[in-house]
């Protein structure tokens, strides 16, 4: 998501943190560039509840920076950073230790992303190989000038 993200990020820019509570000092995860696109750029990011853990880093910071506009419904939540402990040599356990942010300090976890722009999709949209979030993304993106 960092790496992605330098892409459309100035450098330096946060892209997200990695909140540890109060028992460290969070790590902040900059923009290292190259910053390849510039303001000329229109962005849309389609977003659903199948968009989790990177793809919410990424998405968030797009929009945070007010590089892209999210369109779809409200993001899975998955914010947290986990590691693995091994319990024994056939066991082990993932703990959570961190959480992310978004370069405004939204947790990702507790809340998800809401879309910029809400456009649900139904079963039936599914079953009509109609999709209505796609045809928004692309009047929006028609509809600059």
């Amino acid at each position: 998501a960092v790496n992605i993200g330098s892409l459309f990020i100035d450098e330096g820019k946060t892209i997200v943190s990695e909140d540890f509570g109060t028992n460290r000092k969070p790590i902040i995860y900059r923009s290292h560039g190259p910053k390849l696109f510039d303001s000329k750029l229109d962005l849309v990011v389609l977003v659903d509840s199948g968009s989790a853990s990177a793809a919410e880093i990424l998405a968030g910071a797009l929009k945070e920076h007010g590089i892209g506009t999210l369109v779809g419904t409200k993001t899975f939540g998955k914010g947290s950073v986990q590691e693995l402990v091994s319990v024994t040599d056939d066991t082990s356990l993932k703990v959570t230790v961190a959480k992310w942010l978004t370069p405004n300090g939204v947790s990702i976890s507790e809340h998800g992303l809401d879309p910029d722009v809400v456009v649900p999709i139904t079963q039936k949209d599914v079953d009509a190989k109609h999709d209505p979030q796609m045809d928004k993304a692309v009047e929006i993106l028609t509809a600059k000038p």
